[in-house]
């Protein structure tokens, strides 16, 4: 591991999540917390409009594009909200004081824990921070970035028109692709460290950053329950570790990332959340809820369902919750006819939408894992995908679920929660057939898609249920009840570490935790994807093939890296693409150059010049899928001129074309 290029590379990722969004985020003058949780969605979200906005006007890709657009975003919410008068910082009374002491070391300390707990085992599922994961879409996701950066162009048309005939791409979901491609542009460092670092960053900070954010913008809870929303982030490998490893699928780990937000949003919006100055304006609102949803789908489309999966039961609770108070005379009917409505209407679209834009049913591939029974035990200790049940785990999420029913200003996480489980358990348990593909279809019926909703409101209902325990329990004994202890401080924050430390350690040696990570490693440590040897020789590619060669690559065995690894035109950059018929007949009989003149034409029309040979091992247990590049040297179409390991590179010798003139 080069530490330098990590040093650089961290800082650059953190400016790509930052520094867009800063300006409108200190003009709209939010609490810390809210406003640290918005700024890498509308940082994230400014940043996908300046792509798409760069592709009309013909701007070249760089980092200026999109802190261009922050600063007038900014200006613009500044002249929008100059009239609201600034909250003067009174003198706060001592007591004030030590509150505010408090709730700010909970939320340090639990952010601390949580974020070390998440780097720690998403390093140790790593091996290391510039590992490469041997996975099917890692190989379309780093090539993608670097065609953005080929390209100078970051649209998601442009993302979409990588594997497909020119002229014919169509819209692939690009944030991701976009956000690492600026990494690259600001660290100048390889793209698969820039990709790693952003993970590592979107899945070990920005999301346990929003829990804590929705739990203290959310819920009426004190320092226990802001101290557990961070630590408890990483509490199930459902999310964020699952992703990280599985697919890989870092667009909808990117999506689920930035739910908390959503959530938020939507639980504000609802009237659902306390009275206070943590409830937002709503100028505030409208940019949070833009940012967020905005953010969430262009990073993948799945998370829209995420996002009604979890914002339509808010919305209905709202509308119950708006009712009461209208039947009480405490309000007008008017807030729960609105919220009713629009529930509705969202729920209808989303069914409509789902049904629209799932993919076929024999995309539907993934099976289900569980009995009726072992999945509810699973969803119920917030098992991973394909882990046994923990049935200590289950019992304090049970405990947490009854005293979240108890609490009266909490009460809706419930509906949420509810439904996210009910997808969990469909998606382990509902046999095949039309009712797992309409439950299920729009996420592929993937156990590790739909597993990973649960956490976006599972930690929050940890969090809130173990602030009404603790508080219970703080209650009935005397040291804690009587505010004159002097103890209280102390064994107070005891206690409270404690009941955490007690709910994470819980998590983290259970036998599903042990068994999830030896899957997740299966991804990260080991060859299926490139061996040492293949990777060292991509990297000395610079120094030995001219920069406008195109190369003879196979995807399956890795080789097609040569596009993102080395910065050179490869045949072919992903397993699934579009091409000319010349393409395929290269991919089929390069081999044959020397004798197939139909070949040779081939070779001088797409202009490639040398080839890559990795062997016949494959992803997914396929060999030698591309058969005009199984021992090409061996036909004497292509000459061996650097070799590592089993991995060469050779260059084409020169044939013979249907006209008899020769190439080269």
């Amino acid at each position: 591991m080069d530490a330098f290029a990590v040093a650089v590379t961290v800082p650059a990722a953190l400016a790509v999540l930052v520094l867009p969004g800063l300006p409108g985020v200190l003009a709209l003058r939010l609490r810390p917390l809210t406003a640290a949780a918005l700024l890498a969605p509308l940082s994230l979200f400014l940043i996908t409009l300046a792509a798409e906005l760069g592709r009309i006007l013909s701007v070249p890709w760089t980092p200026l594009s999109a802190l261009v657009l922050g600063l007038v975003l900014g200006a613009v919410l500044w002249l929008l909200g100059r009239r609201r008068p600034a909250v003067a910082p009174a003198g706060a009374e001592p007591a004030e004081t030590s509150r505010r002491l408090l709730t700010g070391l909970a939320v340090g300390g639990g952010l601390a824990l949580g974020i070390t707990v998440l780097l720690a085992r998403s390093l140790r599922m790593m091996g290391s921070i510039d590992a490469l994961s041997q996975t099917y879409d890692n190989v379309f996701h780093l090539n993608a970035v670097r065609h953005i950066l080929r390209m100078h162009d970051a649209s998601a048309f442009t993302v979409g028109g990588m594997t497909a005939l020119p002229g014919q791409g169509s819209y692939y979901p690009a944030l991701w692709h976009q956000a690492t491609s600026l990494v690259v542009q600001l660290s100048g460092q390889e793209i698969i460290l820039a990709s790693n670092v952003l993970m590592l960053l979107v899945g070990c900070v920005l999301w346990p950053l929003g829990l804590v954010a929705l739990v203290r913008a959310c819920t009426p809870v004190g320092p226990t329950g802001l101290f557990a929303a961070g630590a408890l982030a990483g509490v199930t490998a459902a999310f964020p570790l699952s992703l990280m490893s599985w697919g890989i699928l870092l667009p909808y780990l990117l999506s689920i990332g930035m739910m908390p937000l959503v959530v938020l949003g939507v639980a504000q919006l609802a009237g659902l959340t306390p009275a206070g100055p943590e409830r937002l304006r709503p100028l505030p609102l409208s940019v949070v809820l833009v940012a967020g949803c905005g953010a969430a789908a262009a990073a993948h489309g799945q998370g829209v369902f995420v996002g009604l999966a979890l914002g339509v039961p808010i919305l209905l609770a709202g509308a119950v919750a708006a009712t009461v108070r209208a039947r009480r005379g405490e309000s007008s009917w008017r807030a729960a006819v609105v919220l009713a409505l629009l529930g509705g209407a969202t729920a209808v679209l989303g069914v409509v939408g789902s049904i629209l834009v799932r993919p076929p049913q024999s995309s539907a591939v993934w099976t289900p894992n569980a009995s009726l029974v072992e999945a509810i035990g699973q969803v119920g200790s917030l098992s991973p995908n394909a882990t046994p049940t923990f049935v200590p785990l289950g019992i304090v999420v049970a405990g947490c679920l009854l005293a979240v029913a108890l609490s009266a200003r909490s009460r809706w996480m419930l509906a949420p929660y509810a439904v996210a489980a009910l997808f969990g358990i469909a998606t382990r348990a509902t046999p095949e057939g039309d009712l797992r593909y309409l439950l299920t279809g729009v996420w592929y019926s993937d156990n590790y898609r739909a597993s990973a909703i649960l956490p976006v409101i599972a930690v929050p209902v940890l969090a809130v249920g173990l602030d009404v325990i603790v508080r219970v329990v703080a209650a009935r004994v005397p040291a804690l009840r009587d505010l004159r202890s002097p103890r209280r401080p102390l064994i107070g924050a005891v206690a409270v570490v404690a009941s955490v430390a007690m709910v994470l350690t819980f998590s983290l040696v259970s036998r599903a935790a042990a068994v999830n990570m030896w899957y997740l490693k299966q991804d990260w440590h080991g060859d299926q994807l490139l061996t040492e040897d293949e990777l060292t020789l991509l990297r000395r590619l610079p120094e030995l093939v001219p920069e406008d060669a195109v190369i003879a690559t196979n995807a399956w065995n890795g080789s097609s890296l040569a596009y993102a690894v080395s910065d050179r035109q490869v045949l072919n950059t992903f397993m699934g693409f579009q091409a000319e018929p010349q393409v395929h007949l290269l991919n089929a009989e390069l081999d044959e150059a020397q004798r197939n003149p139909e070949v040779c034409d081939a070779v001088e029309e797409l202009d490639v010049e040398y080839a890559l040979d990795f062997g016949p091992q494959e992803l997914l247990g396929r060999s030698a899928t591309y058969t005009g590049l199984d021992e090409i040297s061996e036909t004497g179409a292509a000459e061996v001129i650097a070799q590592e390991g089993d991995a060469r590179l050779l260059r084409l010798l020169p044939c013979r074309m249907s006209d008899g003139s020769m190439t080269g």
